[in-house]
């Protein structure tokens, strides 16, 4: 039985991603539950595997079947595997990437930190005039009420 082409594609990915995990066909069909003949036989493309089957193989690299949208504009659907990537890196770039992130996290917790600062800065009891004292917000608030408040005449006369 002939496989179609979009058969023979995901066998082709999954031998490339077999061979690129450097797992041989015993190996991905012993952690399927397979024999290592079936492996062989999907990947000769002898027989069409069952989905399920697909997803197992899948699975045991750390894989899984995607659904895309078949737009036609590509022949092959374009994935980014971070995992992948990350594989094929060495000891000093993995390195580097770990640097980077706990440099984000650092630069997060200092940004925390900088409003919670300006938070406690303003809850802080001030005195600008002898016998008057409050937050700075609470005295904000009070400025801000005096100078944009608008008051009709009546309003005047009953304050005075």
């Amino acid at each position: 039985m002939a496989v179609n082409i979009n058969t023979e594609y995901l066998i082709d990915e999954f031998v490339e991603l077999r061979k690129r995990k450097k797992m041989s066909q015993a190996m991905v069909a012993k952690k399927a539950d397979l024999h290592q003949a079936a492996v062989g036989r999907i990947e000769s493309k002898n027989i069409t595997p069952q989905i399920d089957t697909m997803i197992k193989l899948l699975n045991t690299m750390g894989y899984t079947l995607a659904i895309m949208p078949a737009d036609g504009n590509y022949t092959r659907p374009v994935f980014i595997d971070i995992m992948n990537e990350i594989d094929h890196l060495n000891g000093a770039n993995i390195q580097k990437i770990k640097d980077y992130i706990r440099q984000l996290e650092e630069e997060d917790m200092t940004e925390g930190q900088n409003a919670i600062d300006k938070i406690m800065e303003l809850r802080k009891d001030i005195s600008i005039d002898p016998g008057e004292s409050g937050t700075y917000k609470e005295i904000l608030l009070e400025e801000q009420d005096r100078k944009y408040r608008h008051e009709s005449p009546d309003d005047a006369q009953l304050h005075s």
